[in-house]
Formats: structure tokens, C-alpha cells, sequence
């Protein structure tokens, strides 16, 4: 099967929309189908469809009960989660991460938990689950609700249950780059019946909100083709697990190229294809390594955005004081991404310039 491919059956879907001639969500046929099969797919109780994952991530913070200028703890690899508890005028608070899986460190947790804390949003990164048993653990003890970005992570496991079904609340993306692709459009799924009413609140209202809410609705034309991509997820993460193995394959023999390492019961569905250049340590400076990318004319980014979160201008400017992650600040600069999306072809042929520029350095 070809990756990201829509055709007849997409147009069908479309088409019965259309002739039914309502488009909006609300009481959709639609939406509520793709809701329930998206529910029963993850073996989760409750599921609510939404127009991206950064509208989920807001609406899951408020559903924590968080009131402006509580705390949300965020990891700092990426800023969304950051982004997610600023919506709400929340302070984020940064748990730094592991050096090998690149995910949430739950040892790191009781250096940042204060009396203001109120969530936490864990980024199941590249495509695996962080340790959700330890992560848990903690928020029950400080009741806490878990918020799991899984926006690289659609049938991301952990110890058999999927990536968003792990903590109280989690929240997938379809933005086109991601393995499910219905342009811009996301999923929530949840434990609670009252965390869903809090976040339907947010998201649909009609002439008077129950709520300050922010008309986060999907539209039954994207929930129509989305019922229709979800029968073809497993196969898109399929290719993508394919294509990455071309570049684990490629740096396995190296020992300055760290992939990011996949934990025992844990199944990484790989959005991307992560690891860290650590050839300073051999006598390899970046600047050589990407010089020798270039020169072997491979398709990677080398360094990822740079800077971990709580740097970055969007952010920084709410905080009072920058954080100090010292792992997001080593690994920041280091990181190699690759997207896995596409033809596993083209990734072999990458994957083998890859291991042509290790080799000639």
C-alpha cells in the first residue's frame, strides 16, 4: 500500500457527507461514528474529535481543573506541551528528560512538583511511550492528571495498551506530515465522562458557551475521510517502522551515532527517526559531520530547533526564569531527525548515503 494515499472510497465518504448536506459536527452522524471507531481502535472508554492536537492539548490542561497561573509540567524537547499549558495562561514547569530515550525522566519529577502543579503533559516523542508506570505513580501520589502528547505516536505501545490510553487524557494529531493525515485535525480520548463534558465545553458551544470555550469542532467532511484513513493507520505506521529500520541499520556499527533507544515492552511506531551525534567524544566535530552529509548529499536534520523549549522566544518571554534542563541542553544540538513518511525506498537510498558519510569520517 502506498503511504498517505486517499482515493474512490475518500470521495465516497466525502460525497455522503455532502448529500446529506450537513457539514457540521454538531449531532454529526460523522464525527460521532469516527469518535467511537477511533475509541474502540485504541481500546480507550471515551474518544472527542477536534479540529488539531494544540486545540486537545489546551482543552485537556483546562479538563485538569488548572486555574491561570497554575503549574503544568511539560518536557522541553519540543514546545507544544509548553504551548498547551500557556493557552490557558499556565506556567509551564520543565522535567528534563533521559539521555537515551529522549522522553519525560520520572526521577526528575519531584525536583519540579510544587503545591501549584496541576498536570503533567508527557510527549511520547519520536514515536515511543516514556515510562508511563512511573510517570502515573507520581501523579496519583500529587493528584495529578497525565496528559500524553501523542501526536508522533498513533499505535505507539506500551506493554501491550496504546500510546493516549496510558494516562487520563490523550491526544493525537492528523496534521499532514503525521502517519494519519487528514490535512489539520486531531483526536482526544479519556477515562472520565467529566474531563470529555469539560472538554466538549471548550470546543462546541452554540449561542451561549456553558464555559470561556474556543470552538475547537472538527467539520463531518474531515471525520468522514478520517473514518476512512483510520482503516489505513497500521499500514502508514508500518511503512514508517520499515523505513526507519534502514537507519538503525546504517549507524549500527557506529559508535558516535546513538539512535534513541527503544525500551523492553515498548513498541516505537517511529514519526521519526531520532538519534544523537555524540562524535566530539572520537574526535568528530559537528561541523565535519554535517560536511560530510552535504557532501554524500543526505537528507537529515542535525541539531533538530536548537534549543530546548523554555529558550525559545515563544515561550520565554512568559517565564520568569529560564530553566535548566541539562540533558534537553546536551542532546538539543545533537539530535538527527528524520521524517519516515513516504517511499521506504527513498529512505534505503538515504539511510545508505547515511552510512557512506559515517564511513568516510
Amino acid at each position: 500500500m502506498k503511504y498517505h494515499h486517499f482515493d474512490e472510497e475518500d470521495l465516497q465518504a466525502c460525497q455522503r457527507v455532502l448529500e446529506r448536506g450537513q457539514l457540521c459536527s454538531i449531532n454529526g452522524p460523522e464525527t460521532q461514528a469516527f469518535e467511537a471507531e477511533f475509541a474502540a481502535e485504541m481500546g480507550a472508554p471515551l474518544a472527542m474529535a477536534i479540529c488539531n492536537a494544540m486545540a486537545g492539548l489546551h482543552c485537556a490542561v483546562v479538563a485538569s481543573g488548572a486555574q491561570f497561573g497554575d503549574e503544568v509540567i511539560v518536557d522541553p524537547l519540543v514546545v507544544f506541551a509548553s504551548l498547551g499549558a500557556l493557552y490557558h495562561r499556565c506556567i509551564p514547569v520543565y522535567c528534563d528528560v533521559d539521555r537515551e530515550t529522549h522522553l519525560m525522566d520520572p526521577a526528575k519529577l519531584p525536583d519540579v512538583v510544587t503545591d501549584r502543579t496541576r498536570a503533567i503533559i508527557v510527549t511520547q516523542l519520536w514515536g515511543m511511550c516514556a515510562d508511563m508506570d512511573a510517570i502515573n505513580a507520581f501523579a496519583r501520589e500529587h493528584d495529578l492528571l497525565v496528559i500524553e502528547d501523542c501526536a508522533h505516536a498513533i499505535y505507539a505501545s506500551y506493554d501491550g495498551r496504546y500510546a493516549g490510553t496510558l494516562g487520563d487524557i490523550g491526544v493525537y494529531s492528523f496534521q499532514q506530515s503525521k502517519q494519519m493525515a487528514l490535512g489539520d485535525a486531531g483526536m482526544t480520548v479519556m477515562k472520565s465522562a467529566e474531563h470529555r463534558q469539560i472538554m466538549e465545553e471548550m470546543t462546541t458551544f452554540g449561542t451561549v458557551p456553558a464555559r470561556l470555550g474556543w470552538n475547537y469542532r472538527i467539520n463531518e467532511l474531515v471525520s468522514a475521510v478520517g473514518r476512512v484513513q483510520l482503516t489505513r493507520a497500521r499500514e502508514y505506521v508500518r511503512i514508517c517502522q520499515e523505513s526507519a529500520a534502514h537507519y538503525n541499520e546504517a549507524v549500527a556499527d557506529c559508535e558516535w551515532i546513538v539512535p534513541q533507544v527503544a525500551q523492553e515492552g515498548r513498541e516505537h511506531t517511529y514519526h521519526i527517526w531520532a538519534a544523537v551525534f555524540e562524535g566530539e567524544d572520537y574526535g568528530i566535530s559537528r561541523d565535519q559531520f554535517s560536511e560530510a552529509l552535504s557532501r554524500h548529499g543526505v537528507a537529515l536534520n542535525v541539531g533538530y530547533i536548537g534549543r530546548p523549549a523554555y529558550a525559545q522566544d515563544c515561550i520565554a518571554q512568559f517565564l520568569d526564569d529560564e530553566p535548566h534542563c541539562e540533558v534537553a541542553e546536551y542532546l538539543m544540538p545533537r539530535l538527527l531527525i528524520s521524517g519516515t513518511g513516504g517511499d521506504p525506498a527513498q529512505h534505503a537510498e538515504n539511510a545508505e548515503k547515511l552510512a557512506a558519510a559515517i564511513e568516510s569520517l
